[in-house]
């Protein structure tokens, strides 16, 4: 009895090893654990849906003439609003052209134990970088790595996007390493920006567009020739399921 506990132990100890020190082992046990995830969340769906279409019909409907409201009066804003732009095309005589991709991307796994700030997105590998939204509001970036899409949130050190404090003070969006904060670096020291002021993209870093909301100020310093803002996040990743996804 000893021995095969022993034994199972040993065994253990070397698929842990192995696991940590051989980059295909990882990315093989990553890619068969994300796959498994994918299957378990799709009947998660479906039984969720069977759910709702049967114990909860009266308040689905209710919440979905609710929100058919709203959408119709977006609509009717962004149909005034084409209109203007056609009319601004026409008396500049140039075009202005849809760039945004958005598509919904489903959370699978955070990428490392411990680390709530890199996860792992199930959709298509097809581009290097692009921003993730949840809801209305910036969570983050996602990259392509090992032939899968990684999401960098906003707590994440490497993630980096630019930004505009207040009204024009441009900076860059650099992680914190805790979700509930970003650090917006490189303000020129001679724009004025306060406690409070909000803080949205700027839409030139070729991975936003302009004007999504990120947070608030809520600390200023001063960091050699230029300062840095301390933000609250408005995107609550505490539990993240789903997010929107931006190509441009």
């Amino acid at each position: 009895m000893t021995n095969r506990i022993v034994s199972i132990l040993a065994v253990a100890a070397a698929l842990f090893i192995l696991y940590y020190t051989n980059e295909m082992i990882r990315n093989f046990v990553s890619s068969s654990l994300n796959g498994i995830k994918r299957q378990y969340l799709a009947i998660e769906d479906s039984f969720q849906t069977f759910s709702k279409l049967h114990f909860t019909q009266a308040e689905t409907i209710q919440l979905l003439q609710e929100q058919n409201k709203k959408l119709e009066k977006y609509y009717i804003l962004y149909q005034a609003l084409k209109e203007d732009i056609k009319r601004i095309e026409y008396e500049c005589n140039t075009s202005i052209k849809d760039v945004y991709n958005l598509r919904l991307v489903r959370a699978l796994s955070y990428a490392n134990f411990g680390d709530y700030t890199k996860i792992w997105l199930d959709t298509k590998p097809d581009f290097k970088i692009a921003g993730l939204l949840q809801k209305e509001f910036v969570a983050g970036i996602a990259i392509k790595k090992d032939n899968k899409i990684l999401g960098l949130l906003n707590g994440n050190y490497k993630c980096s996007y630019g930004v505009k404090v207040g009204e024009k003070a441009n900076g860059i969006a650099i992680g914190s390493g805790n979700n509930r904060f970003i650090l917006v670096k490189y303000i020129p020291n001679y724009e004025v920006i306060r406690v409070g002021d909000q803080v949205k993209t700027n839409g030139l870093d070729a991975i936003f567009g302009e004007g999504l909301k990120v947070g608030v100020v809520v600390k200023i310093w001063q960091e050699g020739s230029y300062k840095v803002a301390k933000v609250q996040l408005y995107a609550d990743l505490t539990n993240p399921r789903f997010f929107w996804l931006m190509k441009l």
